[in-house]
């Protein structure tokens, strides 16, 4: 027996461009982006394009406002540095809610008086949404 009204849909891609002067204090959820409820995040990348410079360690994490590395695991990715390491995708199936449809930033500095002065990394979200349909096999 088939299952039925099943439906098929390419994921969306959202490019997420990040430099020095986007990023805000120690510690702080930066919003990425917002999906729309309901989306399933199916994959996420993330590369350095230019090293943040900065006084001490630069990383980040990706996540949401309820679990800040959601999508970088335990170990945060390292900005100041261009090669990210392969804890990047953890992709868990996670569902947007109306109260979490943002895909945050949460920066962690090596101390308070560290400071980014220059830096870009370069973020790929891909997601699929309920109700979008590309091709209908009902």
């Amino acid at each position: 027996m088939a299952i039925p009204n099943v439906a098929r849909q390419y994921p969306l891609a959202v490019f997420i461009d990040v430099v020095f002067g986007d990023i805000p204090v120690h510690a702080t959820a930066y919003a990425l982006c917002a999906i729309p409820q309901g989306s399933v995040v199916t994959y996420i990348s993330a590369y350095v394009v230019t090293v943040f410079a900065d006084n001490g360690t630069f990383d980040a994490n990706i996540g949401d406002v309820t679990d800040p590395n959601e999508y970088t695991d335990t170990t945060a990715m390292e900005l100041d540095a261009l090669a990210i390491p392969s804890n990047l995708p953890t992709i868990s199936g996670f569902k947007t809610t109306s109260s979490e449809p943002n895909i945050t930033l949460t920066t962690i500095f090596g101390t308070t008086t560290d400071t980014p002065s220059a830096g870009a990394v370069r973020i790929l979200l891909s997601y699929v949404t309920s109700g979008r349909n590309n091709e209908n096999l009902g």
